[in-house]
């Protein structure tokens, strides 16, 4: 097969696992954002500017709420992106398990602190009822509404990638939907027949949410879901994986939340009107949504960079990091040129007020300026959490959430007041693009120009160029070809003629029953990615294709009826075999042998 066509084809492979995961997971922050928004924009039209700000003052506490729930929910990706790449599906389970009990813990424990210390929470917030009384009173009615939602908001961003892995990415985008529909009807039924104030805001939006998390739970009643909730396998140690792993995101979301509480002061400080407060108001929640575009393409590389690392595929991982970049400038591209277009009309949505508008859109148009360069810092930071680099991550994520924003903010709100620390947003990401260019130069010695250069790969991942063997089969052909291939590849790595005799022949079988047999999706064509490779000593075959699931071995001990001419491949390879797996995700089938 030819090089070329073997790219297009891997590119084809990419996109069909990413792309529509991506989007999934894209929507599945929005789903958490959005009902924030909804409520700001509804609260600014029937209960005015001041209560606008009131809600987004508390959004530092709502920040530390996402960073808990990201923190166990990114740790756990990471984890069962390599223990379902080797096929472990009872580790992966457990994991699943943990982090939801975990999480359901730490939302109890939200909920006590906001019945017992809402004055210290606020205050961390940078209000108090002397500094500001009128917000103080805002903030107060809007969390007593909004704590009771907070088991159901956590646990949403737990499940939910796990959801979009075992292929619900349709179900967690309608699940989205549903919660936009809903938390709109609450609001409208609070602002206009209840009159429950802020307070009918915050009930609404924890309405919205458990309704979302009961339709997300219903996913779990299917027979053939990978994840299942169970108390067997639990073990200590999973805590501590899902810290380590999890650890760039809680510094991620630590430092965001110290980033707006600095960056919320100092806007206090230098604002001259209410109207800055209620622009600064609108830009955090219109960011927000914003950052889902790179949080969402970000968790969705998270979880297939560790299914392509741990199998050390260095080949799928370029494909991927080139892929995910690509699409991250396109979309966020596009999503920016609308924004920057449209800033004075969506500022218009959140209220009439002249002077707030003037502000808002100028912010708004900033943002714009930095949400192409802000999706791709934020999927190289994933990228980087995947392959498990977690220092260099760790790095890159405190000095863009927290250092550099908080200095160019405060530096240029010295001189520009309220405009400075709109304007702060764009300045800052140019300048952190900037220093990551540098680091990367520093790192090589020289300038980059590789897609490798960029990747910081640890040096002899992937194996050399004769320890691969990648194809993609899509004809019976094909399929002959590389049984062949197979054999002789095992042959030249130490296998014996009857084990790699035997290799060829599963090849034939397995993947000739694919091209076959196999039922793809709609819109797709039955081929086969092959891969046969050296590790640790070991042969390794993986099979995948993206067809209706079907697990060979299974199969294999279901129609067993002991004819020896049946199945022949599968039964020598299957009692040949050091270890033997299948997964099913993203839509794809995986196979895994190693000899």
């Amino acid at each position: 097969m030819k090089k070329v066509g073997f790219r297009k084809k891997n590119n084809d492979v990419i996109s069909s696992m990413y792309f529509s995961a991506a989007v999934a997971m894209i929507f599945s922050q929005v789903a958490g954002v959005v009902a924030t928004i909804i409520d700001g924009i509804i609260t600014s039209r029937f209960l005015g500017s001041d209560s606008l700000s009131s809600i987004s003052l508390v959004g530092p506490f709502v920040s530390t709420l996402v960073l808990v729930s990201g923190f166990i929910s990114t740790g756990s990706q990471v984890v069962c992106g390599s223990l379902v790449g080797e096929g472990k599906r009872k580790e992966a389970n457990a994991l699943f398990s943990i982090s939801i009990i975990i999480t359901i813990l730490a939302a109890f424990f939200f909920i006590f602190l906001c019945t017992t210390f809402p004055d210290v929470i606020f205050k961390i917030c940078g209000v108090t009822i002397e500094s500001h009384p009128k917000f103080y009173d805002g903030m107060k009615d809007y969390i007593y509404g909004y704590m009771f939602g907070i088991p159901a908001v956590m646990v949403i961003q737990i499940i939910g990638p796990f959801v979009v892995m075992d292929n619900g990415k349709t179900f967690f985008t309608i699940s989205a939907f549903i919660l936009c529909i809903s938390d709109v009807a609450g609001d409208l039924v609070n602002a206009f027949f209840i009159h429950g104030g802020i307070t009918g805001m915050g009930i609404a939006t924890t309405i919205s949410f458990y309704i979302q998390l009961i339709f997300l739970l219903s996913f779990y009643l299917r027979k053939n879901s990978y994840f299942r909730f169970s108390f067997s396998n639990l073990r200590f140690i999973q805590l501590f994986e899902i810290a380590k792993e999890g650890m760039p995101t809680l510094v991620r979301k630590f430092a965001t939340v110290l980033r707006d509480l600095f960056i919320s002061r100092i806007n206090l400080s230098v604002a001259l009107t209410g109207a800055a407060v209620a622009a600064r108001a609108m830009q955090n929640d219109l960011n927000t949504l914003m950052f889902c575009i790179g949080l969402g393409m970000g968790k969705a590389l998270l979880s297939i960079v560790g299914i392509y690392y741990s199998s050390n595929d260095k080949n799928g991982l370029k494909n991927l990091f080139a892929y995910s970049v690509k699409m991250a400038i396109v979309l966020s591209g596009a999503v920016a040129a609308i924004l920057f277009i449209f800033a004075d009309l969506i500022a218009g949505f959140y209220t009439s007020d002249p002077e707030v508008i003037m502000y808002s859109a100028f912010s708004l148009k900033c943002m714009a300026i930095s949400l192409v360069m802000d999706t791709l810092l934020v999927t190289f930071q994933f990228y980087l959490q995947g392959i498990r680099n977690r220092l260099l991550v760790n790095l890159f994520n405190f000095g863009e959430r927290f250092i550099i924003p908080v200095i160019i903010a405060l530096t240029m709100g010295s001189f520009w007041g309220s405009k400075g620390v709109l304007a702060s947003i764009a300045v800052g990401k140019a300048i952190l693009i900037l220093l990551i260019f540098v680091i990367i130069c520093i790192h090589l010695k020289r300038l980059p120009c590789h897609l490798e250069d960029f990747m910081f790969l640890p040096e002899g991942f992937g194996g050399r160029e004769g320890e691969n063997s990648y194809a993609f089969l899509e004809s019976i052909e094909d399929v002959v070809r590389e049984s062949k291939n197979a054999e002789e590849f095992c042959l030249a790595h130490g296998c014996d003629a009857k084990k790699a005799r035997h290799m060829g022949c599963f090849v034939e079988e397995m993947a000739g029953n694919i091209i076959i047999h196999g039922k793809p999706k709609a819109g797709k064509k039955v081929f086969v990615d092959y891969r046969l490779y050296t590790k640790d000593g070991d042969i390794c075959l993986t099979l995948r294709d993206y067809c209706n699931q079907f697990n060979p071995t299974d199969f294999y001990k279901a129609h067993n009826d002991g004819d020896p001419e049946k199945y022949i491949g599968i039964r020598l390879v299957t009692k040949m075999a050091k270890e033997m797996s299948y997964f099913n995700a993203f839509n794809s089938n995986n196979m895994i042998i190693y000899l």
